[in-house]
């Protein structure tokens, strides 16, 4: 057993024990190096108290892991904090005459000088992060389709312009590259070529954060340095505008910041009268990286046996990416294979994270990476992070199932997506067999977890994900040549043909409580399921309440997606759509209760959307509304090609339908289904929960809903998430 020590105020020419610590985290990974040559065995490098501080990511590799069984864990004192923030001291109070500052604040404003290329996009105080200078929402004008300069990726083979998800716009005069803005939107200002643009598209279900190619303020026109995942328009989410001009000083305000890279200058305007002490801006984006070898058809040694416990992770400068780059996963809330969480493994076995914290940081969590395989997160808060809490991303499409059998489990989830505000809580991409439970997840701009394979088969790597797709193991399997677009649905024969190479399949997302989700963006779910593999399970999860106007459904299986289990799930309190279930495809929905959305919806609580649906089972659910003109289940093509979903075509038995507000329009619905011959034993009467306006979803012992098959959920359980590890 070999326990060595590191403290903020030690020397690396210390012997690494309490007494004497080392500095660096650096020197004491080396250190332990060389002993366990002589030594193997368990080895525990204890972080004393306070703030160890990083300006180049730490790499552990096999050497550093415990591949003869051994672990080597690294483990915080109360108050051990691991931080990429470095003081920013000399400010400098700018001339009252600095152009572009609005008026008000001349003379209030400071800057610092920091090294050339240094990269600043997010900065600390004492109460955590300080904004970046952002301006009034912009909604974007319609740009001339004339207009020099299109993408040309983004035109299809007839010349039509596509946003590389199948839709296709025609001349359409929105685009990928440009927006236009009505006078007075954008003021004039010498530094807009160092802003940003926030930019949710007309596709409200993805954001971008994306910097100009050039501004014509004169004629009202933007255009980007890269392309926006979808065509810039007019979302649902945001109808006062969908654009946010950040980062210049022309929209700078008391209490924020612009930072101006070619120059590599800092301002700052203090609400006070100078800048406040221990003000810092971060370094890295990635702080530890733990990393083996896995080459396909080659050497592979994967890194085992790393532990992390009671850390904090703090202070990390935001990932940068942009859309249609052919690496991001699903819709880019993601990047594949990338820096983007302070702690990531790639190609890490039987490592674990426990009990450690994830708080004010511009990049996210944690990631598994590619061949990760048997490890733990667990008991670990995420809050106020710039991306998602977990990520676990394996390989694209291919034969190369090697992210799997990891468990998330008792994490609390919170205030996530402050900067990339369609990140996930959890997001599980091409990941499979992992267990996913007992997480308290909520407060996100967006969708609590999402479990997905959705790729786009464009062979020229522009669209999601598409540049991580094996070729030759598509070709293999579907044909060669073989081309795939989830808008158009293919349906079931389709999916299994290409389900061997869709490996987020098999996971266990059980006991997860999602509440408050969706309260930025649009479109989003409390649970997404998409392009993965079968098996996936949902079961004994709370999603509600969720008051967002934005709220698309508690649990979706969207395009793309079968063989798929919903079991046990209490979904209520909706907004928006205010749809509890939504399947796209042959699912089982069973046991579930979907109750009270909080506005009549234009969909039904569960909504039927892709057809057809042959195969698909739903059994022994209870759908309640106190709503007059609620509907119950929904029939529909949404979108694409294919029958009309229709409840008719499925195994539908043993449910109870019942509208409080209008019994009797419930029986008609009911009466006409079973004329179709399903639902033969279901019925339109009162399940008798014990008080479902309060919230208390408890089955009376005389419940009408105990006699049809249904199975009392075990609320209390499913209430508790985030408080154990289950």
């Amino acid at each position: 057993m070999i326990d060595v020590h590191i403290s903020p105020n030690g020397d690396d020419s210390n012997p690494g024990t309490s007494a004497a610590p080392w500095r660096s985290l650096a020197h004491a990974r080396d250190q332990v190096r060389k002993r366990r040559r002589d030594a193997p065995g368990d080895v525990t490098i204890h972080l004393a108290p306070g703030v160890h501080r990083l300006r180049e990511t730490l790499l552990l590799g096999p050497d550093d892991g415990g591949d003869d069984g051994s672990t080597v864990t690294w483990q915080g004192a109360d108050g051990a904090v691991l931080s990429s923030g470095f003081a920013l001291a000399g400010w400098q109070r700018c001339p009252v005459d600095l152009a572009d500052v609005p008026a008000p604040l001349r003379g209030r404003v400071w800057f610092i000088d920091l090294p050339g290329g240094t990269t600043v996009n997010t900065l600390y105080g004492a109460s955590g992060s300080v904004p970046r200078a952002r301006g009034p929402a912009i909604k974007p004008q319609r740009c001339a389709v004339e207009a020099p300069g299109r993408h040309p990726q983004l035109l299809g083979p007839d010349g039509a312009i596509t946003d590389h998800s199948g839709f296709s716009h025609g001349e359409s005069s929105f685009f990928h590259d440009r927006f236009a803005f009505a006078p007075g939107a954008i003021r004039p200002a010498g530094d807009l070529r160092e802003a940003e643009f926030l930019i949710i598209p007309a596709m409200q279900w993805t954001m971008n954060i994306l910097a100009p190619r050039d501004i014509d303020v004169a004629n009202g026109v933007v255009l980007l340095a890269n392309p926006c995942t979808y065509p810039i328009g007019n979302p649902p989410c945001a109808p006062e505008g969908s654009i946010w001009l950040e980062n210049s000083l022309s929209v700078l305000e008391p209490g924020c910041w612009v930072y101006h890279a070619t120059a590599a200058r800092l301002y700052y305007c203090p609400k006070g009268d100078e800048p406040e002490t221990g003000l810092e801006a971060a370094s890295l984006t990635e702080f530890v990286r733990v990393e083996g070898v896995h080459e396909i058809g080659g050497v592979q040694r994967h890194v085992q046996g790393i532990h992390f416990t009671n850390i904090g992770f703090t202070r990390s400068n935001r990932f940068a990416f942009h859309g249609l780059t052919g690496r991001g996963i699903q819709h880019d809330w993601e990047m594949h294979d990338a820096p983007s969480c302070m702690l990531r493994f790639r190609h890490a076995e039987r490592c674990r994270v426990s009990d450690c914290r994830f708080s004010e940081g511009g990049s996210g969590g944690v990631r598994l990476d590619l061949a990760c395989r048997w490890n733990r997160i667990e008991r670990c808060e995420f809050a106020q992070l710039g991306g998602c809490a977990v990520v676990l991303c394996g390989y694209g499409l291919s034969r190369h199932y090697c992210n799997r059998d990891n468990v998330v489990v008792g994490n609390h989830v919170h205030h996530i997506g402050r900067h990339y505000w369609h990140c996930p809580g959890i997001f599980i991409w091409q990941s499979g067999d992992n267990r996913i439970a007992d997480n308290h997840i909520h407060d996100l701009p967006y969708t609590g977890i999402v479990c997905s394979g959705r790729t786009l088969y464009d062979r020229s790597g522009v669209a999601e994900c598409s540049a991580t797709i094996d070729w030759s193991a598509v070709d293999e399997q579907c044909g060669a040549g073989y081309v795939h677009n989830v808008w158009h649905y293919g349906g079931l024969p389709s999916w299994s043909m290409r389900e061997p190479l869709m490996h987020s399949r098999d996971n266990l997302i059980e006991y997860n409580r999602i509440h408050d989700v969706m309260q930025v963006m649009g479109d989003g779910n409390g649970i997404y399921i998409s392009g993965a593999g079968g098996g996936n399970v949902v079961r004994f999860n709370v999603v509600g309440p969720c008051p967002s106007p934005t709220m698309a459904e508690g649990i979706r299986c969207d395009d793309d997606q079968h063989h798929a289990i919903l079991h046990g799930n209490l979904v209520f309190g909706m907004h928006g759509h205010a749809t509890g279930i939504t399947i796209k495809g042959v699912n089982r929905v069973t046991n579930n209760i979907l109750a009270l959305p909080l506005r009549t919806p234009d969909r039904g609580l569960l909504s039927l959307e892709h057809g057809p649906l042959n195969g698909a089972v739903i059994k022994r659910n209870i759908f309640y509304t106190s709503a007059p003109d609620q509907r119950l289940v929904a029939e529909m093509r949404y979108h694409g090609e294919g029958r009309k979903a229709r409840l008719r075509d499925t195994d539908a038995d043993g449910n109870i339908y019942f509208c409080a507000g209008d019994p009797a329009a419930g029986q008609a619905w009911l009466a006409e289904q079973q004329s179709f011959g399903v639902d033969v034993h279901s019925r339109c009467v009162d399940p008798g929960f014990v008080d479902a306006e309060a919230g208390d979803f408890t089955l009376a012992d005389d419940a009408a809903a105990l006699t049809t098959g249904f199975q009392p959920l075990p609320l209390a359980r499913m209430f508790a998430a985030g408080r154990s590890a289950g």
